[in-house]
């Protein structure tokens, strides 16, 4: 149901540093693997830059943990399941969907399994997270609510919350789970219009990259029409008593190119210290 893809591994350079030789690092799994470290993979020409900003966190001290987590960047698959079923739609989908369903399963029981025995990892939910974009931000959300006992943590920007995912967040709001949901950590953000600050519909920035990949369509009405799914499950968290970071960018466009000038927000909720939450600018 899945298809084979390569999967790669990022290692801080504290990985390989002689006072680290026994030291286990905090996983981070990213979905759209792609898209989150290198320009010339990502599909719009522009990637999140997850790695300079992690190392450049760490460089600045506002990290909590001893050293960067290790990353696993994982594609989405490519082409269609079926004729017009888009396969990264397909396994990013809604809670029901049997192929989401075959994703979470191969993430919590093939890939981490595989990640812990490999690689020094610490075990534990509450070293191990999920990072994701648009319906990668919803896949991220799925991994914790479905394998609580593996996933700690996820971070959703400008997520595309489905029904069945909101549905899923309501059952364990309202079930014995309530206090494992409330343990977990939550990031959820978003751009689009907001007041007088409208997300213009032509970017042309968006179009200059130092590679052939310069088509970039940036989405500008969709982290809008997103608002109404995230106000939905932010409601079910503050009903529930469950902690989380929202954060809103005014103007923020759906691409890859606006989630790399705000990736640091989520990591520093994942990983930062507490009064460096506040720092807006990473890029001082």
């Amino acid at each position: 149901m899945l298809p084979p893809r390569n999967i790669k591994v990022w290692m801080p350079a504290e990985y390989h540093k002689p006072e680290f030789r026994t030291h286990r690092f905090p996983v981070l799994y990213c979905h759209d693997g792609q898209n989150a470290m290198e320009d010339a993979d990502s599909w719009t020409g522009s990637s999140w830059r997850l790695a300079g900003a992690l190392t450049r966190m760490y460089e600045r001290d506002m990290l909590r943990i001893e050293a960067p987590p290790i990353v696993v960047l994982v594609p989405c698959g490519e082409g269609d399941f079926a004729p017009g079923i888009s396969r990264r739609h397909s396994e990013y989908g809604d809670m029901p969907h049997p192929v989401s369903q075959a994703h979470g399963e191969f993430m919590a029981t093939k890939l981490h399994p595989y990640i812990m025995d490999r690689f020094r990892v610490r075990d534990g939910p509450e070293h191990c997270a999920a990072l994701g974009s648009s319906l990668g931000g919803q896949a991220s959300l799925q991994l914790m609510l479905r394998y609580p006992k593996i996933f700690g943590a996820a971070a959703c920007m400008s997520p595309c919350f489905q029904a069945g995912t909101i549905a899923a967040v309501v059952s364990k709001s309202v079930s014995s789970e309530r206090d494992d949901l409330r343990s977990k950590t939550i990031y959820i953000d978003n751009g689009g219009d907001v007041d007088d600050t409208r997300v213009p519909v032509i970017d042309v920035m968006d179009h200059f990259t130092m590679n052939d990949r310069w088509w970039n369509p940036g989405y500008w009405w969709l982290d809008t029409s997103l608002q109404p799914m995230i106000d939905a499950v932010r409601a079910i968290l503050d009903q529930a008593g469950v902690q989380y970071r929202y954060e809103k960018f005014p103007g923020g466009r759906h691409n890859e190119r606006a989630w790399a000038q705000r990736i640091h927000r989520p990591l520093l909720h994942l990983y930062g210290k507490e009064d460096e939450n506040e720092r807006v600018d990473l890029f001082d």
